[in-house]
């Protein structure tokens, strides 16, 4: 089954929109095909994102996707994902997720595959069994990779894994489909008036991502500015407590929920403030692409967030679940349009020298390569090197 290339699996429970998804699309997008034969495991066969891989040509494979992750469902599941992986004979499994770093990790060990890898994401605490299959994926893998040094400490912490066992290869977003646009209606194609001050998030509807305090500070910066227009881009739906929240806070008409949108580069050319409001975070890929596009950004400070934004400089760092300190960083900088500005270009000369998607694919085909050698995958080495 050789092809001279080495042959990775990518390994994934899901291809929702989400942070690590979109990540997955682009290795899967930029990875060299002269030297690399990528294919993806999605274990549940389920998400928006595996059309995008199809159109990619990357062969999709679904084992055991009936099956469930606990008791004799994840037994058939494991068993399932090892049959797969003994027929197509990778050289290297990489998995993302807490859910595939467990069954891709033991998969890969019982079909013999030379080389696993564990993808940890973001600073989430785990207990219980969640805790322990971390550690198991952890102890099985070859290295596990994170986003920022911020996921390495926290994962060393709470999960035990040994810091040199870890490897960073921080987020890295597509500039050149990310940049700054010519002026356009790009307000009033969302249906928001030109005149209006929108301050905008992408997020999922998670308690951890700060929705509901994201409402509040745009509620409170209403009271000085009563043009601002909050608008949410993602998975959100304003229904049960989101649509009380809303009702509550007096924002009906003045928030926008824009659904899941393909067209970023044009949405987030409509915002005049990126905000991230998240409890808890690795590196959010939404917050590299609105710096790509010159936004200022007002972000918790969690996990990696300020290995990204310089305080001060190319954004504002402001401590999570703090809806008052939130809408004082919005208002700080709607009170200094030109500071503002500065920071929007600020912060694309950062994402543009530290965080591009090739430097983070290249970065990550280099150290498959230095595995596959150290693994004795001779002939794929050398055909990789050439």
């Amino acid at each position: 089954m050789s092809t001279g290339r080495l042959r990775i699996a990518f390994v994934i429970n899901e291809m929702v929109v989400g942070g690590s998804q979109t990540h997955l699309c682009q290795v899967l997008r930029l990875l060299d095909r002269q030297r690399f034969e990528p294919m993806l495991l999605c274990l549940s066969g389920r998400g928006a994102l595996l059309e995008d891989v199809r159109a990619l040509d990357v062969p999709i494979y679904s084992p055991a996707k009936g099956a469930g992750f606990r008791g004799f469902g994840l037994a058939r599941r494991v068993a399932g994902t090892s049959v797969l992986l003994r027929r197509l004979q990778p050289d290297l499994v990489h998995a993302y997720l807490l859910r595939a770093n467990f069954v891709g990790a033991l998969s890969a060990r019982l079909a013999r595959v030379p080389v696993v890898f564990c993808s940890t994401r973001g600073c989430h605490e785990l207990h219980g069994s969640e805790l322990l299959a971390a550690r198991i994926a952890n102890a099985l893998a070859d290295q596990v990779m994170v986003n920022a040094e911020a996921v390495r400490d926290f994962v060393h912490e709470h999960e035990g894994c040994p810091k040199e066992k870890m490897f960073v290869v921080p987020s890295g977003i597509d500039t050149r489909r990310f940049r700054p646009l010519p002026a356009g209606d790009y307000k009033t194609r969302l249906g928001v008036g030109a005149d209006r001050i929108v301050i905008g998030t992408v997020t999922r509807q998670r308690i951890r991502k700060g929705v509901v305090e994201f409402l509040e500070a745009i509620a409170a910066v209403r009271q000085h500015w009563p043009q601002v227009h909050g608008m949410i881009v993602g998975e959100v739906s304003e229904s049960g407590e989101l649509e009380t929240c809303i009702r509550d806070l007096g924002l009906k008409g003045h928030v926008t929920l824009t659904g899941r949108r393909r067209d970023m580069p044009e949405v987030l050319s409509a915002f005049d403030v990126y905000v991230l409001s998240s409890h808890d975070e690795g590196m959010s890929n939404a917050l590299l692409e609105a710096m790509a596009m010159e936004l200022p950004v007002v972000a918790t400070d969690v996990g990696g967030t300020g290995e990204v934004v310089v305080a001060g400089s190319t954004g504002l760092l402001v401590p999570p679940k703090d809806s008052a300190k939130l809408a004082r960083g919005i208002e700080a900088i709607l009170d200094r349009p030109d500071r503002g500005r500065e920071m929007g270009r600020l912060g694309r000369e950062v994402v543009e020298k530290k965080f591009s998607a090739h430097a983070m694919v290249k970065k990550m085909e280099e150290i498959y390569c230095d595995w596959a050698a150290r693994r004795g995958v001779h002939k794929t080495l050398q055909t990789a090197a050439a």
